[in-house]
């Protein structure tokens, strides 16, 4: 067990920081209360008499104290065998020059035939937070807890922003601005999609028509001297394999291709081999993207060199599934992967050499999905993620750092696979060694992974 607590003035030098004004200015933002996103925020368990008060945190004026396990007392020596008492269990703050400390205190109320709880009362130099009231009856083998965390008249809970919201409503706020902006950003790509199809319409009058043919039931093709093609129709894409080749299949003039509204699946290899192929616009009615669609061709050189393919890619709002290889070897430097997407294909993002930036917002992340993306280092994976499958970080010699926004509680809910770290390569050792979470972060020492709370 282990208290801690900060932020006093040194006297005779036996403090190697001045605090008391930063105490006021915390003091002034932060208010009095228990800190809800650390530990047990001291959980109350009667045992017989015995109350344990679980592991948390909290402020007071400014002051922070930390309990990092669970602490016992055994109130046994307060039974008095003719009459029932009351006893009250606070943290103290105690700024007196001879103290500058907090700690637990129980203060006793006096046996009585109607017992009344005892009360802290402020000082100058204390200042309480009650965490419950206990009654003792005469002779009791078992105590009784009146719980006070939750009354902001002898407790509480901390309180940003100049006290309007508690730490985790402040994140469930954030949540919701997260949800707004998902909508906004399905708004822009709706309006990025009609700029690129009026910038079609425009094509369609003065550019030059190279091939038109049809690449699903119910969708059609232009393909322009300037290296543009457009998809427009409805429906899904059609599948073609590499004996029923694509008709862009290893196209060297395309450059770019906008899929207009309405279109729900690219197909199997369906731009298999457009080196070329630096931008892709992808509707919002999108759900679907199948394998090989959008890969290039490799060789040693270009895996090396990654000169090829996709530079850039939005994947809809709306996509449910990536299939295998779908983006493998494309030179795109960031990607966001939403939360509607449940299923992957292995190496979806495979040897991408010039991927550095990963936002996950999805179910699963894929069997190998991100294997020799050798400059990635930037990765967040936010809660909506529950499934890590194995050899999803192999090779990835830049990867040392991976932030979670969510808890270490949280984190280990998710279901790893074996290898999911790269840890476990026959090859080459991880580099990855720690994972950040809200309320600490896990460390990856001698061959296993622990946590270490803050």
């Amino acid at each position: 067990m282990a208290f801690s607590y900060g932020f006093f003035n040194a006297k005779n030098l036996d403090r190697t920081y001045t605090a008391e004004n930063f105490c006021d200015y915390l003091g002034s933002i932060i208010c009095n209360g228990i800190q809800d996103n650390y530990g047990q925020c001291f959980k109350l368990t009667a045992n017989k008499l015995k109350l344990t008060v679980g592991s948390g945190k909290a402020w007071i004026d400014g002051h922070y104290f930390l309990s990092d396990t669970p602490y016992t007392y055994d109130l046994s020596s307060y039974v008095n065998e003719s009459l029932g008492r009351y006893l009250s269990v606070g943290i103290c703050c105690n700024t007196g020059e001879n103290y500058r400390k907090i700690e637990f205190e129980i203060l006793a109320g006096t046996p009585a035939t109607s017992p009344s709880i005892p009360r802290f009362k402020d000082t100058e130099t204390k200042t309480y937070l009650t965490l419950c009231a206990i009654r003792i009856d005469a002779g009791a083998t078992e105590i009784k807890v009146t719980d006070y965390r939750e009354n902001t008249t002898y407790c509480g809970y901390v309180r940003c922003i100049l006290g309007k919201c508690k730490v985790t409503d402040m994140l469930s706020q954030l949540a919701e601005i997260t949800e707004q902006m998902k909508n906004y950003n399905s708004t822009i790509l709706q309006l990025t999609n009609q700029v690129a199809e009026l910038t079609t319409k425009v094509d369609e009058i003065t550019g030059d028509v190279v091939s038109v043919g049809k690449c699903g039931n119910n969708i059609n093709y232009v393909l322009y001297s300037d290296g543009k093609l457009i998809l427009k129709g409805t429906g899904a894409m059609y599948d073609y394999t590499n004996e029923n080749k694509s008709p862009f299949y290893d196209n060297d003039r395309i450059k770019s291709v906008v899929i207009s509204e309405g279109v729900t699946a690219v197909g199997e290899y369906a731009f298999q081999y457009c080196n070329n192929l630096k931008t892709a616009v992808l509707p919002t009615t999108l759900k679907t993207i199948k394998r090989n669609s959008f890969m290039p061709h490799i060789d040693e050189y270009m895996v090396h060199q990654n000169l090829y393919g996709l530079t850039e890619i939005t994947i809809p709002p709306k996509v449910t599934e990536i299939a295998k290889f779908a983006f493998s070897g494309t030179a795109i430097k960031s990607v966001t992967i939403p939360a509607s997407v449940t299923t992957v294909g292995e190496q979806a993002f495979g040897e991408c050499q010039k991927l550095e930036t990963v936002r996950y917002s999805g179910k699963v992340i894929g069997d190998r999905m991100f294997v020799r993306c050798i400059k990635l280092k930037n990765f967040t994976i936010t809660k909506s993620t529950t499934e890590i499958v194995g050899g999803c970080f192999n090779y990835c010699e830049s990867l040392t750092l991976i932030t979670y926004e969510g808890t270490i509680s949280e984190w280990n809910l998710i279901t790893k696979h074996t290898n999911w770290d790269g840890h476990s390569s026959s090859t080459v050792d991880s580099p990855l060694v720690r994972i950040q979470c809200l309320d600490g972060y896990m460390e990856y020492v001698n061959g296993e992974w622990r946590e270490v709370h803050d």
